[in-house]
């Protein structure tokens, strides 16, 4: 089964102790890794259809000191469509009105290719989550969003769920402003997060034997929300709703129709 892995904080971070933790699940993920981030209005997106641990670029990148952003998509590939190839390698990318998307998909669709059709964006690989993200980049180059709104996130999630009527879908999707993160209907495909705010204290990986003080490696200030396929780190992870969209911005949750605990709703700073 592919995993996904999306932060989004309130200042750029380094994400090392996430990556660490999700890079160790390449070991069951073998057919490729990508990670994408935002070090400015753009999107810088590293991938390779190999092991993620045993790759020299995921091992370097877990120390590279420069990989700083506010939002990042990471995927390891479990292949069930397409060849073991870079163009088939989660994240995808697509550009619309200046702004770099960026996608990643776990699970498979069927019988979608005419019910998803297809516009000025095409697929360069051969797989489902390709075609699917063509497909929803499409659909907002029609409804002409340039800065979203509430219910523009509404409309996304009534996508989602109807490309979701055509198999397994949990995903992340960014624009370099906001982290969009949908789990679909299945109920044996989970999707967490967690909300890490201030004070940090010390936090152990549950994929080694690896603790680290988050207090000596995170800005005092910086508070935001990370998306797991499953728990990273030994801390209290919630998990999502089934068939609902989470949408966040600058470390904050800007949308949920789902009930959601208050301090996930509210403010964290507050």
């Amino acid at each position: 089964m592919c995993e996904l892995l999306g932060l989004c904080f309130s200042k750029p971070i380094r994400p090392s102790i996430s990556f660490i933790g999700f890079r160790q699940r390449g070991e069951v993920n073998r057919h490729g890794w990508g990670v994408a981030f935002y070090p400015d209005n753009s999107a810088q997106v590293i991938k390779e259809p190999i092991n993620a641990g045993a790759s020299e670029l995921s091992n370097f990148l877990k120390d590279y000191r420069h990989m700083y952003s506010k939002i990042l998509l990471a995927h390891v590939r479990h292949a069930t469509v397409g060849s073991h190839t870079r163009m088939n390698t989660h994240p995808f990318q697509r550009e619309l009105c200046g702004r770099d998307y960026v996608f990643a998909h776990n699970g498979h669709l069927k019988d979608y290719r005419k019910a998803l059709p297809l516009g000025v964006y095409r697929p360069v690989g051969e797989t489902d989550s390709e075609h699917a993200f063509c497909h929803v980049m499409e659909l907002i180059r029609k409804r002409g969003i340039v800065h979203w709104s509430h219910a523009d996130y509404a409309w996304l999630e009534a996508q989602l769920r109807r490309i979701n009527r055509f198999g397994v879908l949990n995903c992340l999707l960014s624009d370099g402003e906001h982290l969009f993160a949908y789990r679909g209907t299945d109920e044996k495909r989970t999707l967490f997060f967690l909300n890490r705010v201030p004070p940090y204290g010390r936090v152990r990986l549950l994929d080694g034997d690896f603790s680290i003080d988050l207090g000596q490696t995170k800005d005092s200030e910086s508070f935001g929300f990370i998306v797991a396929t499953r728990p990273l780190t030994d801390e209290a992870w919630i998990p999502f709703p089934p068939g609902h969209l989470l949408v966040f911005k600058d470390g904050k949750t800007v949308f949920s129709d789902a009930k959601m605990p208050r301090h996930v709703r509210d403010d964290p700073m507050g």
